[in-house]
């Protein structure tokens, strides 16, 4: 039997008797524990991407209204085509979908033990980093009230929850999905390409825009599905035809797109485009994965006979063991080098100038400073834990949808709201809700509460309690009253509450009374 590597964070194989007629089951891949250096040099290598085009187009703009995070592609133009290479948050959502089915390998299936590793692999350094923003916004504001771009440097170095927010439904998804994979595979992959083209059509299409955002759950699902396809070795045996033929139908599909289709040509979001491909994605993007895992897998085997260089393997590694703490602050880096650059007096030339161009380089390593030192202080928290057995029954599954729901929707919120103020009593808009970063933190507190207490016996009290505050929270600005004022909430958002944690209150209610009538 040939046996296949495992890879990422778990393993994969064939079936038990050599045999590629079917997916593998992740209890038949336990047993192997070899990582595929594919899987880690492309993770590496698209937060390495991600850092630096965000450090290469961001421009500190100073002025006497305040102080602005300029987006260069808005001025370049021409920059805009490079976004087809570095946008590549469809490769991550890939990769994600291959590391969660190798990781539920690892735990024999089961779901509980599998949650405790992935999600503590998450979670532990972005509440961190969400802590330590958290304090410092107040400290920041009492200090000095006027300072310049406290506000703006606290909005964009938050920019990063918003792929976590989404990502954390994906891993506690997958498991789900994996399932589906193995019985419909390509089935899924097309319901989920049509759907998303579906809520273009109406969005864009027919102008019923708030729509547009069922697109951040469709298409990312979608890239984080077509990673089970490494998972279960597809895309392995299609080879490098299989791979070009997939990177040009992707490519082929973009052209076409921001042509007869009308596209935006960026598929980052731009200021003053009158739409964007990543907010909320888009077909486009659905063509940019397309493209992107095409492309991958035709650089695999390079990727391979470099990662086999010791000296190249011992680097990635040393990356792989900080990619998450270098995505959550690399944008925090960009605030404390735009404050070093105008204390230095150092000159701000016209975006896009040469002048601009020729000081790219000083400003990426007055960037890289910063988050140096950001990784040797906060590196070390990144673990890859190891979930205990054990096992989930329907009420602790039905209190892990509410917790990981509370959590997602918090990491999403502070996306969209940054850190200062704290608690404006009119919150800013995300979709048709109104949230502010007290409301946001509210919800990761009560998220992670309930995800905590999985194990322990009154897990099922915990979560109703948890429940039971949205529902406080949203009745009491319902009946307007101003001691909720503080979360930043309108009517609307406050009648979402109700509903959510009432539905989540009756749920949880039934399957206690059920758990209690078995025991």
């Amino acid at each position: 039997m040939r046996r296949r590597r495992a890879a990422g964070d778990g393993a994969m194989t064939g079936t038990p008797d050599g045999s590629r007629s079917r997916p593998f089951s992740p209890l038949e891949a336990r047993h192997l524990t070899e990582r595929d250096p594919f899987i880690d040099f492309t993770r590496v290598a698209c937060i390495c991407v991600v850092v630096l085009s965000h450090w290469l187009t961001t421009t500190v703009v100073w002025s006497e209204g305040g102080v602005d995070a300029v987006n260069a592609l808005e001025v370049i133009a021409a920059g805009r085509l490079v976004t087809w290479l570095v946008q590549v948050m469809p490769l991550v959502f890939f990769i994600g979908g291959f590391a969660n089915a190798v990781c539920l390998s690892r735990h024999g299936g089961a779901y509980l033990p599998y949650l405790e590793a992935r999600l503590g692999r998450l979670l532990r350094p972005t509440y961190v980093f969400l802590a330590v923003w958290l304090a410092a916004a107040p400290v920041i504001e009492i200090a000095d009230p006027t300072a310049p771009g406290k506000a703006e440097a606290a909005e964009v170095a938050a920019l990063p929850l918003w792929f976590l927010g989404i990502y954390v439904v994906a891993v506690a998804l997958a498991p789900a999905a994996w399932e589906v994979h193995r019985r419909a595979r390509f089935t899924v992959v097309a319901v989920l390409a049509l759907a998303v083209a579906a809520v273009d059509a109406v969005s864009i299409g027919g102008g019923l825009t708030d729509l547009g955002g069922l697109n951040y759950a469709l298409l990312w699902l979608l890239a984080h599905q077509i990673g089970f396809f490494y998972a279960d070795g597809t895309l392995e045996r299609w080879g490098m035809r299989g791979a070009a033929l997939l990177a040009g139908a992707g490519l082929v599909g973009l052209v076409l797109l921001t042509t007869v289709g009308g596209y935006p040509v960026s598929l980052v979001g731009v200021p003053g485009q009158a739409r964007s491909n990543a907010q909320p994605p888009s077909l486009a993007m659905l063509a940019l994965t397309l493209w992107l895992v095409g492309l991958a897998m035709l650089l695999r085997p390079c990727i391979q006979r470099l990662s086999a260089r010791p000296r190249f393997g011992r680097s990635v590694k040393r990356l792989h063991a900080v990619v998450l703490t270098m995505f959550l602050w690399h944008v925090t880096a960009i605030s404390l080098a735009g404050g070093v650059w105008r204390a230095a007096g150092l000159p701000e030339p016209e975006i896009g100038s040469v002048r601009w161009w020729q000081l790219r380089p000083l400003w990426l390593l007055m960037a890289a400073i910063p988050l140096l030192a950001l990784l040797l202080v906060f590196g070390r928290l990144e673990k890859h834990p190891k979930g205990q057995p054990g096992r989930l029954s329907p009420g602790r599954a039905a209190a892990v949808g509410f917790g990981v729901f509370a959590i997602a929707i918090g990491l999403l919120g502070f996306g969209q709201t940054g850190f200062f103020p704290l608690a404006p009593a009119q919150g800013e808009a995300l979709l048709m809700f109104d949230l502010n970063p007290l409301q946001n933190a509210f919800h990761l507190v009560v998220g992670a509460v309930v995800v905590l207490s999985l194990r322990r016996r009154r897990a099922l009290l915990v979560a109703i309690v948890g429940a039971g505050l949205f529902v406080l929270s949203g009745l009491l600005e319902v009946l307007e009253r101003t001691w909720v004022d503080p979360l930043g909430m309108d009517r609307f958002t406050g009648g979402a509450h109700v509903v959510v944690g009432g539905a989540a209150v009756l749920i949880l209610l039934v399957a206690l009374v059920a758990e209690r009538v078995r025991s």
